[in-house]
């Protein structure tokens, strides 16, 4: 019955003219049984819109069609309402819509996976890229990576898995205790300056901890994949590591990269995105960074990884200065320095739009993310 509810959906939102697939309305299916087996089902309007609103112009049209089809019944018990006469489905035959029905039903009992859902997004287009070899894609403007084939998830894995191991290696060589020459010569000057015994220097003990706040909303949703790909090849060299993702609102996704498997990993990601709705909406800086600081473990020993175009297209002032800025500046305080990683262009930092200049104005630095390569350098001199 909820299935069917979704389809009629799918189809009135296709009559007012909004790009609907099989696809979509499949992946719809799935995000409803998530949060009905997560009684999340307050989040539903939301998280329909992450999986059917490609273009910010259809939003309005969106909320009309599915006002008028939902109720706020619970959702187990939700029934079609008749439709109004100015949609074309109220033209079709019974047949007719139960053939359309059964058609997505065909496709809803076929096996699908994030897997699928990874594999679709990168290979959903052929960029110009097809003759490139991985290290022209290392070097590839990061905004131009957004339409790819499988290779650039394969560079990101392999980025990740070269940062890990010049980090082990970097481990081990500080725990080789090498000879302290003032401590020897200071130990057996009380023997007459005879060599008694060598003195070894303590390997410095590391107590800086990292926490990644990544953004995935719409303007950063392919850079974050990169960010995520090359976090997860290298997320056991950083033992004292919190990861978290945020959009409007944030969570936390520790625990999940420290799955075995790569796309169970992204699986489980993806369906918390889905249960608190965070599906390529817009982010809102303020909401998440205020309830960043109350979650994330924030001390002088913590340094704070953002990865942000520090577009906050929703940011309000008040009293002359950002909100989110303002947030930002406690968050600078509480931590021993926020990193904010741009994969914006630099000339575009000063526009009316950006926020860079407010962020850097309370305390955090701000580098500019050109490609692969560069982002993976950055995290590995961390």
């Amino acid at each position: 019955m909820v299935h069917e509810k979704i389809t009629q959906l799918s189809n009135n939102l296709r009559d007012a003219g909004i790009n609907v697939s099989i696809r979509s309305t499949k992946r719809a299916c799935e995000v409803v049984d998530i949060l009905i087996e997560n009684k999340a089902t307050q989040n539903l309007k939301n998280a329909l819109m992450s999986v059917y609103i490609k273009d910010h112009y259809d939003t309005e049209k969106f909320q009309e069609i599915y006002d008028e089809l939902f109720t706020d019944e619970p959702l187990e018990q939700l029934k079609p309402k008749q439709q109004k006469g100015h949609h074309k489905t109220s033209n079709l035959t019974r047949q007719q819509k139960s053939t359309q029905i059964e058609v997505v039903k065909s496709e809803i009992k076929k096996p699908f996976s994030m897997k699928d859902l990874l594999e679709e997004k990168l290979s959903s287009a052929m960029r110009k890229q097809n003759n490139l070899k991985e290290k022209d894609i290392e070097n590839e403007d990061i905004s131009e990576l957004n339409k790819f084939d499988k290779r650039t998830l394969n560079v990101c894995r392999k980025l990740g898995m070269k940062i890990a191991n010049k980090r082990i290696k970097r481990q081990k060589k500080s725990q080789k205790n090498k000879i302290n020459i003032q401590k020897t010569i200071r130990k057996n000057l009380k023997y007459g300056g005879k060599l008694v015994e060598l003195q070894k220097t303590e390997p410095q003990k590391d107590k800086s901890k990292h926490i990644f706040l990544e953004d995935i909303s719409g303007s950063c949703d392919w850079i974050s994949t990169w960010f995520f790909s090359i976090l997860y090849g290298c997320q056991k060299t950083f033992n004292k590591t919190t990861v978290y993702e945020f959009d409007n609102k944030i969570i936390n996704i520790t625990d999940d990269l420290k799955t075995e498997s790569y796309y169970k990993t992204y699986e489980n990601i993806m369906r918390k995105r889905a249960q608190h709705g965070m599906l390529h909406n817009e982010s809102n800086m303020k909401e998440s960074f205020e309830e960043f600081l109350k979650t994330a473990p924030l001390n002088h020993r913590t340094y704070v990884i953002i990865l942000s175009d520090c577009r906050d297209w929703k940011g309000k002032m008040q009293d002359g200065k950002l909100e989110s800025a303002e947030i930002l500046r406690k968050i600078v305080n509480k931590s021993k320095g926020v990193i904010i990683l741009n994969p914006e262009d630099k000339e575009k930092w000063t526009s009316k739009t950006s926020c860079v200049k407010e962020y850097e104005d309370v305390g955090a630095k701000v580098y500019e993310v050109k490609n692969l390569k560069n982002m993976a350098k950055i995290i590995e001199q961390l």
